[in-house]
């Protein structure tokens, strides 16, 4: 009888137990039934959810975060509506005025939802990688860097991964005797400027003009957008070397507080060529003969100018070839680390080679005309940065230069006769050059008219341009 009084006892107590459970609703997580991500390339990227709770799902909220930029950030549906069962979405801006992600980028994001009792879910990290849709994009890779491509370009990847690996060793170990800090490089290979253009910051709103192609562009420290053309030189694999060395350059040369003048920047980038180009090398030595090199204080940004581009490259590169010539890699090697460490250029110039910007005019003048220059000296310039990650370089190898007007003579006139040249010799003097140069005049126009009547007349097709030739630059096809 003990024994049954103790069952029911338990069984009662069991079965208010029971009633009592019931009686109070069950609590449970939202649960998220999928993420996807809509590529709007290339201006924006959405995200999506679709969750569902028991409760109202009172708050939504996207993290991501960029691979190897050490940044995060939080996304919030510009639209929301507590609902137990809901669609969520945040739109991501890539390449607009306020913000730019661009191709080569790899995300990972997940979400978080909140219901009304204060439980929040949140999914699996996943991963998207940034590239332009609509294309069967493949890979070749190596050690330290990754080219994607798209079409039957495999072999043309595979001799940019080799000129990648050429570059590392002739810069990154040679020259700075440095590691890569973010690995691996990607670089992105479009098939045109057209198709590359939509990928650049601004989306072809750079800084130089319709007469400049740009082959290519460094964006960050670990991806470069490059067009398969020959940019100067017989080998169009000059390009991802060119790009390729700013990100050497970058890490040898550039920290919080330290940062490097374009000249230096894109002097050492195209040293990081296989060869500098006909018309880098043509337009710098055109210049100097004539004295009209631009002034070292006028050096700290490129020219948007297509008259003045290939100078602006070619006068660089032999600045920077100088400092290597002079003092060796090592030395070239401690001049970008006292500018990491936060020198200005100017500075670190004087501590490593004994002068400062003027200083090193005065004495590469100098050298590239046999005697002391007759420029002024420059004044101290300000601490520049290089240009918004983007290196524009010409299409075309042929610089324009203006000719100089060579000063005959000078008189000075100082009120009086003492010292001074007799007026009416002056007077002599300047009508026998004034003839002198009607008659240079006269000879160069004939020779001009005369070239101009042994051009072909017949409307035919131009001369054919030899295979190292660049191709020739469309005036039209920047898109504004």
């Amino acid at each position: 009888m003990i024994r049954r009084a103790l069952a029911l006892t338990v069984l009662t107590v069991l079965c208010l137990g029971a009633s009592f459970a019931s009686a109070v609703p069950a609590s449970a997580e939202a649960t998220i039934e999928s993420t996807t991500v809509q590529n709007d390339y290339p201006k924006s990227l959405t995200f999506k959810v679709t969750a569902k709770g028991d409760s109202d799902i009172t708050d939504v909220t996207l993290s991501y975060s960029l691979v190897g930029r050490g940044t995060s950030a939080l996304g919030k549906p510009s639209e929301f509506t507590a609902a137990k069962n809901l669609s969520a979405e945040v739109v991501v801006q890539v390449n607009s005025g306020q913000s730019y992600i661009p191709v080569g980028s790899e995300f990972v994001y997940s979400w978080q939802v909140t219901t009304a009792d204060g439980k929040t879910t949140s999914s699996p990290e996943q991963r998207f990688f940034f590239l332009p849709p609509n294309q069967q994009w493949k890979t070749v890779q190596g050690d330290f860097m990754v080219v994607y491509y798209h079409g039957d370009k495999e072999v043309l990847a595979q001799s940019y991964l080799k000129a990648g690996l050429a570059t590392f060793d002739k810069i990154g170990k040679q020259l700075f005797n440095i590691e890569l800090k973010q690995a691996p490089v990607k670089v992105i290979l479009f098939d045109d400027e057209k198709e590359s253009d939509l990928a650049r910051p601004g989306a072809g709103l750079g800084t130089f003009d319709a007469a400049v192609t740009t082959c290519g562009t460094k964006v960050t420290i670990d991806i470069l957008l490059i067009i398969p053309v020959s940019c100067g030189t017989s080998d169009r694999t000059d390009t991802l070397r060119h790009e390729f060395g700013h990100i050497l350059n970058q890490t040898a040369g550039e920290g919080s507080l330290g940062k490097l003048p374009s000249w230096l920047d894109e002097g050492t980038a195209v040293y990081a060529q296989t060869t500098p180009g006909d018309g880098y090398v043509g337009a710098f030595a055109a210049a100097a003969k004539s004295g009209r090199l631009i002034p070292f204080a006028q050096m700290g940004t490129p020219s948007g100018d297509a008259n003045r581009v290939n100078l602006f490259y070619g006068q660089s590169w032999a600045m920077a070839k100088y400092l290597i010539d002079k003092g060796g890699p090592a030395q070239y090697a401690q001049f970008f680390a006292t500018i990491k460490k936060g020198s200005r250029f100017d500075d670190a110039l004087k501590q490593v080679y004994g002068f400062d910007l003027a200083g090193f005019e005065q004495e590469f003048v100098k050298a590239q005309s046999g005697s002391a220059p007759t420029v002024a000296p420059t004044t101290r310039p300000a601490q520049t940065s290089p240009t918004a990650l983007a290196t524009t370089r010409p299409a075309q190898s042929v610089a324009t230069v203006r000719p100089t007007t060579a000063a005959i003579g000078r008189t000075q006139d100082s009120g009086g006769t003492d010292g001074g040249i007799d007026k009416v010799a002056v007077g002599i003097i300047g009508a026998a050059v004034l003839f002198a140069l009607l008659g240079v005049f006269s000879f160069l126009l004939a020779n001009m008219l005369g070239s101009s009547r042994r051009a072909p007349a017949s409307g035919g097709p131009p001369p054919p341009q030899s295979p190292t030739s660049p191709p020739p630059v469309d005036w039209g096809k920047k898109d504004e």
